[in-house]
């Protein structure tokens, strides 16, 4: 072999050992899959609602257990009844089916009642709890189921960073296996025994006429 040969010959050996070595380099850097695999934790994980920072409640009294009551009827028709409310709560109308009774003077983020005729739904009150707590968690934040029976409701959500209790109860009024009333009570977590006794008064004391 002459001298020629013999440059090309160490040329080729002095390439193969760099790129052995860089292969090696590149390897040790960024170890092959051998080995147990481990899980990757998700990044970002999982969606869910943030908790906001809350604002205080109203300082008003806590809604007490065993407030008066008197009976209103509202409705027209077919659509009427007569029900037991808090005396000297002021009293709006929502719509043809829907009202509503709420302490005079009171601020926002206190307690409500309203109580709704749903007599055109014309579903069983198993269906229209679950339909409610969809759409309670459709439409609010932070929706807690907290008690639930085969006809009532207690949860919570944050609206306008304020952490609002709330009851709803079902009646069937006719034995007709629909629900036809729906009452709901809305206040602060200080409101929740009040709430309590309220909407079991009220549902105890509905009638049509």
């Amino acid at each position: 072999m002459n001298w020629r040969g013999t440059a090309v010959l160490a040329l080729l050996l002095a390439i193969g050992v760099a790129a052995g070595f860089g292969a090696s380099w590149v390897l040790g850097k960024n170890p092959s899959g051998d080995g147990t695999a481990a899980p990757v934790p998700a990044s970002p994980s999982l969606p869910v609602d943030p908790v906001p920072e809350l604002l205080p409640d109203p300082p008003t009294p806590a809604l007490e257990t065993g407030v008066p009551l008197v009976s209103q009827s509202v409705g027209a028709g077919d659509f009427r009844m007569t029900l037991p409310v808090p005396k000297g709560w002021t009293f709006s109308e929502n719509s043809l089916n829907e009202w509503q009774w709420r302490p005079p003077g009171q601020p926002d983020f206190g307690y409500v009642l309203r109580v709704e005729q749903v007599l055109s739904n014309r579903r069983s009150i198993e269906w229209t709890l679950d339909r409610r707590i969809d759409e309670l968690r459709e439409d609010e934040t932070n929706v807690e189921v907290l008690d639930q029976t085969n006809d009532s409701l207690h949860f919570t959500f944050i609206t306008s960073n304020h952490l609002r209790h709330g009851y709803l109860r079902w009646l069937d009024l006719t034995g007709s296996d629909n629900a036809q009333v729906e009452i709901a009570v809305t206040g602060r977590e200080v409101d929740d025994p009040g709430m309590a006794d309220l909407i079991a008064r009220v549902g105890s004391g509905i009638r049509l006429g």
